[in-house]
């Protein structure tokens, strides 16, 4: 299981449609392969899902886009027609460990990152402390577009973040796919020089338990799809 990360127009996402009158049994399909789980709903019918129209996003989009064109300097735009899309997938523990280690740099600075040289993964309320300090920083932090944005960073220049409601109405930050690219090559360059053999650890090797060589690991899937979502000025948004 892990953290997808996509670049692409908005109307590209699907989400799943949640049917509560819809026929199940609480008995597990044969397909499933875990201990029961008591009070789950199994659906009797394939999985449903759906996208929004384009058109919706760009109504959106486009009142976003006067409300912040002051804020932002430039007008905010994208072909939301578009349907090309690029995605990978980094490992849950990766890319919680690219973010643990980003709060660590972000508040030590470059050196504070030695001192993981060797360090495997630390306990859940290490990261939760670190995590928790990035959010105080708020935005004074170094790698506020990491560390503040969680879903969807949008192609504008500014090195800024919208909280606004989303299409559907949830309030959400956006962040700048600009900025994020730019902060991921840097904390990059921090971890090959805190540690040269991060790089041996591509996508394509095991989950490490190292820190360094995990967030290493995860931020060559932020890499490619920042590339990708800047390159064409599309949105780059995750599943987690």
């Amino acid at each position: 299981m892990g953290i997808g990360y996509a670049a692409s127009a908005l109307h590209l996402i699907s989400y799943l449609v949640i049917d509560e009158t819809a026929p199940y049994t609480t008995t597990p399909p044969v397909s499933w392969h875990l201990p029961p789980m008591p009070g789950v709903r199994y659906m009797r019918e394939p999985a449903r899902f759906r996208s929004l129209a384009a058109q919706d996003i760009i109504v959106w989009r486009d009142r976003l886009a006067i409300k912040c064109r002051g804020q932002l300097g430039e007008l905010l735009s994208w072909d939301e027609t578009s349907d090309y899309s690029k995605s990978e997938e980094a490992a849950t523990s990766a890319d919680v460990l690219l973010r643990y280690v980003a709060a660590i740099a972000d508040e030590g600075g470059p050196q504070a990152l030695r001192g993981l040289v060797g360090a495997n993964k630390p306990a859940h309320d290490e990261i939760d402390h670190a995590r928790a300090g990035a959010e105080r920083r708020g935005f004074t932090g170094r790698f506020r577009q990491l560390l503040l944005v969680y879903a969807f960073w949008l192609p504008f220049q500014r090195d800024m973040i919208i909280e606004e409601p989303d299409w559907q109405g949830k309030t959400e930050r956006f962040g700048s796919s600009f900025r994020l690219e730019e902060e991921v090559r840097e904390l990059r360059e921090q971890i090959a020089d805190a540690d040269p053999r991060s790089k041996e650890w591509t996508s394509e090797r095991e989950a490490p338990t190292r820190a360094l060589w995990a967030a290493w690991q995860a931020s060559e899937t932020v890499a490619r799809i920042c590339a990708a979502a800047t390159s064409l000025r599309l949105p780059l948004w995750t599943t987690g």
